[in-house]
This record gives C-alpha cells, sequence and structure tokens, in this order.
C-alpha cells in the first residue's frame, strides 16, 4: 500500500477542520443541554401533562358525583377511554389525596426544578424531587351537573 505525503498546510487544514467540529458539539451542549439534560425536561413536561389530565378527570368526577373520587382508579373509564397514567421513568403511580370535600392533592417526583407551565387557572411550578400541588375545585367555575331523567 502507497501512502501520500501531507503537506503540513493540509495537516493544519485537517487539525482546523476537527476543532471546528469538537467547537460545535461542545457549544451545543451548552445552548441546547446534553441529552440527558434534553431527557429530564421531556420527563417533567410529560409529568405536568400527567399531573394536567388527572386533574380535569378529577373536577369532571366530581361535577358528576359531586364528591371527590376515593383514588385515582376510581377514574378509569373504558367506555371515554380514560385511563390512569403513571410516571413514565418509574412506572409508579402518581399520588392522590383527599384534602376536603371540594379540595385535593396531586404529587410527583420531578428530576429537575422547573417553571412548569401556567394555564388560565393553573400553576405547575416545581422543585426538583417530590413536589405537591393542593388544588381547589371553585363550585361556581366548575357547578356539578344537574341531571336530567
Amino acid at each position: 500500500m502507497k501512502t501520500f505525503p501531507i503537506s503540513n498546510g493540509m495537516k493544519y487544514f485537517v487539525y482546523g477542520v476537527i476543532g471546528v467540529v469538537c467547537a460545535t458539539i461542545i457549544v451545543g451542549f451548552f445552548v441546547v443541554g446534553s441529552p440527558s439534560e434534553e431527557r429530564a425536561k421531556q420527563l417533567d413536561l410529560r409529568r405536568i401533562n400527567d399531573l394536567t389530565n388527572l386533574q380535569y378527570q378529577i373536577i369532571n368526577y366530581w361535577q358528576a358525583k359531586e364528591k371527590l373520587p376515593d383514588t385515582l382508579l376510581a377514574l378509569k373509564d373504558d367506555l371515554r377511554g380514560v385511563a390512569i397514567p403513571s410516571d413514565p421513568e418509574t412506572g409508579s403511580a402518581y399520588e392522590y389525596k383527599i384534602k376536603g370535600s371540594n379540595q385535593f392533592e396531586l404529587c410527583a417526583t420531578f428530576v429537575r426544578a422547573g417553571q412548569g407551565y401556567v394555564t388560565p387557572s393553573d400553576e405547575w411550578k416545581h422543585d426538583a424531587g417530590r413536589t405537591c400541588f393542593t388544588r381547589t375545585i371553585d363550585k361556581d367555575l366548575y357547578p356539578p351537573i344537574v341531571k336530567q331523567y
């Protein structure tokens, strides 16, 4: 096999290209974050989405029955396609606790602190670790459904 001599100019060019590629990758980690950081962010966003969904299912249940469900499993409804989500990373159930006749608490364990997101009636800011959100159903905003027989 015959090898060709590489000039000094070509060596510097190749080293320069390698340096630019490495610098771009390093800068990318600082701007976008590492893949593990992005994964943690996506898992936490999924947790917020799950808690939001559970919250609305609890409100719907309360409007229909004028009481809070005893457990999250009471929300499961195959006819309406309501499934009970679990933590996307661990598979464990989200925590739910009744605090009053129209007040409840939902808890999840987050990987990192975050702003979550804000909807017109809710705020989902959280720290890293176990965080609980207490919600009170406003009876004027979410009145019980009047049953017509």
